[in-house]
């Protein structure tokens, strides 16, 4: 049987992020004229956001994956995210016993405007968690995947945006964390 995290429906923004890009409209739409003006200075090309992920039952995980990201062209961008997820499973089948993980990591990514609001999107992801072997005994792993794909901004003010990112894992072997498709769904400021 093949042994994987269960990250399907993982990527689900919390009803706070929502709230915060709504709030935050406002201010951030009477600032884009200004920073429009400004030029084309480093500040005003980073954008900041990223995701939050929980999900609860006999699958529990928790991820906070904040993400950076530079404007190199008007079309052409790249960035980083570093990851934090916190994994449990409980097996039902075998009296209730579980097992839990952390794990840390980070990716690089780069986006290419193809129309308005749609983009191709690259990442390369590295992930390092403990995993049971023979024994009882754990080890710490990695697994590197490469994602292709694309997704969709919808603007929320000025600068401000949640995307919703649908992706293929082409790492994918037996070891992999994800199931394809990757569904994401996260925000960014200051686009």
């Amino acid at each position: 049987m093949k042994k994987r995290f269960e990250f399907s429906v993982f990527h689900l923004i919390g009803v706070a992020i929502l709230s915060f890009c709504l709030i935050s409209q406002d201010n951030l739409a009477q600032d884009y004229k200004a920073k429009t003006k400004e030029g084309n200075n480093f500040k005003s090309k980073l954008f900041f956001g990223g995701g939050f992920g929980l999900q609860f039952g006999s699958v529990t995980l928790v991820e906070l994956s904040p993400l950076i990201g530079y404007k190199l062209t008007p079309k052409l961008s790249a960035g980083i995210s570093p990851t934090y997820k916190y994994y449990k499973y409980k097996d039902s089948y075998t009296n209730n016993s579980y097992s839990a993980t952390n794990v840390f990591g980070g990716s690089l990514f780069a986006r290419y405007d193809i129309i308005q609001n749609v983009f191709a999107h690259v990442e390369y992801e590295s992930l390092f968690y403990n995993t049971k072997i023979a024994g009882g005994m754990t080890e710490m792993q990695q697994f590197n995947s490469f994602f292709v794909g694309g997704g969709y901004l919808q603007r929320i003010g000025g600068n401000s945006g949640m995307y919703f990112l649908v992706l293929w894992n082409l790492n994918d072997t037996p070891n992999s964390p994800y199931t394809n498709p990757v569904i994401r769904i996260g925000f960014n400021i200051g686009m």
